[in-house]
């Protein structure tokens, strides 16, 4: 018995005396199943894995209110709860305006990690060479796309000799840093440098809700477009519209009903449960605005012998969106796929890049590029995409005539997919405000045709400068 306790007591004193080496070292005890780093691109399905998460997040950057949100800003459409947007009013704390900034760097955050990590000399179990350049490219598009999506936003992407350009992140930030912004001519190289990575090693072929090369023509010939590089963008755009595998779509009304999986789509997430649903409200809260007169103006109403209008007729573009076979508590049938009590499991998505943009990207640039034998084959791809909706042929007398046919097609076609007419309004009238008022009475400053950097970024960032009109005094 005594023998027992001497034991006993032996066990403790040396527990005793070992504690406090032993609360020295938990902190440094790792548990085995922790991802870093250094273990999370170690073979082929770590690597899959984490490029599946890039294209799972694009549910959610670029989309949740973002779409509706810029359509508000042009006037085409609003918030029917009412918005800053509305008014062209957003505020550097604007809850939306916070969520797009951060999300979009979250997206280029995790396409850095992964970039820097299969673009080393790190072996790769399991992953042949080829891929491996493949997934770098998707990744480098997917981080191109962003920053791209956040000069639209926050920077004076129309002025190549801006100082307002974006914070461009080459590489994913691993510890506290105070990077300045960019200037836009900067921003524009940085993303062109992962496009001309992914046009030369992105899959050749690849499933609509993924990247390919021609995705990534398609959003190079857009970066051109906006540099005013025009013929470099024309011959881009022309290319991608020779691709069998991503041609335009016969019936304008089943791109919307397929989704991701439409012949015309060159990029959307990936959804098809109501699970799976991405972030975007266009369908329930948005209602149209100034897109009404513009689809009106298209059509002649039909009016009695009194000249009193007996039925207002839209274009069929318009029609399709908002009137015919409407489900229940939707508003907006390009988003139809959202509502499972109508739709069964099935989900939506929204559309960030199709065929159709790239055949206006192509007819802008050569209207632009300074050749008037040119115009009639801008006019012309113009219509080919109003013969797909029976609506009669546009003309124009002049060059400024026909990129106002540009602009009011696109914008048909386009609009609440993504917000392209409000980038159109700014690119085409940045120089007369006047001109813009007449379109949205609620812009009376240049100030306003870009958004305000979120205050808790500037706050977190003593390199960054706030856009012009929404700096704010410290007392």
């Amino acid at each position: 018995m005594k023998y027992n306790l001497y034991i006993l007591s032996l066990i403790m004193i040396c527990l005793m005396s070992s504690c406090e080496d032993v609360f020295k070292s938990i902190d440094d005890l790792e548990p085995s199943y922790k991802l870093t780093e250094e273990n999370a691109y170690t073979d082929a399905g770590k690597v899959e894995a984490a490029l599946a998460g890039l294209y799972a997040t694009w549910r959610i950057a670029g989309g949740s209110y973002l779409p509706g949100n810029i359509m508000s800003l042009s006037g085409n459409m609003a918030d029917s709860g009412g918005s800053d947007y509305n008014t062209n009013t957003v505020a550097d704390d604007n809850g939306d305006n916070v969520f797009d900034y951060d999300n979009y760097y979250k997206l280029i955050q995790g396409a850095s990690f992964l970039i820097d990590n299969i673009k080393g000399d790190q072996e790769i179990q399991g992953l042949e060479d080829a891929r491996r350049k493949e997934i770098e490219a998707e990744a480098r598009l997917s981080r191109a796309m962003c920053h791209f999506g956040l000069l639209e936003l926050y920077g004076q992407f129309y002025d190549l000799n801006s100082q307002y350009g974006i914070v461009t992140r080459m590489v994913a930030s691993r510890e506290y840093e105070t990077p300045a912004r960019s200037t836009v001519q900067q921003s524009y190289d940085a993303i062109l440098e992962d496009l001309n990575f992914a046009v030369d090693h992105a899959p050749v072929i690849s499933v609509h809700h993924k990247f390919s090369q021609t995705t990534a023509k398609a959003i190079k010939a857009k970066v051109l477009l906006y540099m005013k590089d025009y013929t470099k963008a024309a011959a881009l755009a022309l290319e991608v519209m020779g691709d069998p595998n991503h041609a335009l779509q016969a019936d304008y009304n089943s791109i919307f009903a397929a989704g991701h999986s439409a012949q015309e789509v060159l990029f959307a997430p990936y959804s098809v449960a109501w699970t799976q649903r991405v972030l975007t409200y266009v369908d329930i809260y948005y209602e149209p605005l100034n897109i009404t007169d513009i689809a009106d103006a298209e059509v002649d109403d039909i009016v009695d012998g009194g000249g009193n209008v007996v039925e207002k007729r839209y274009d069929t573009r318009y029609t399709y969106a908002f009137i015919e076979g409407m489900p229940l508590g939707i508003s907006n049938q390009k988003y139809r796929l959202i509502n499972p009590v109508e739709e069964g499991d099935k989900s939506n998505t929204f559309i960030k890049m199709r065929m159709a943009e790239v055949y206006l990207i192509y007819a802008e640039a050569i209207a632009r590029d300074g050749d008037a034998s040119n115009d009639n084959l801008a006019l012309e791809r113009v219509n080919e995409l109003r013969d797909r909706v029976s609506m009669p042929h546009k003309s124009a007398a002049n060059n400024a005539e026909l990129l106002e046919v540009i602009r009011t097609e696109k914008n048909l076609e386009l609009f609440a997919e993504g917000g392209q007419p409000w980038f159109d309004m700014i690119r085409y009238y940045h120089n007369d405000i006047a001109k813009i008022t007449a379109i949205k009475p609620t812009i009376t400053s240049v100030n306003q045709l870009i958004l305000p950097i979120p205050r808790a970024s500037l706050a977190g960032n003593s390199g960054l400068v706030q856009n012009p009109g929404y700096e704010v005094e410290v007392n």
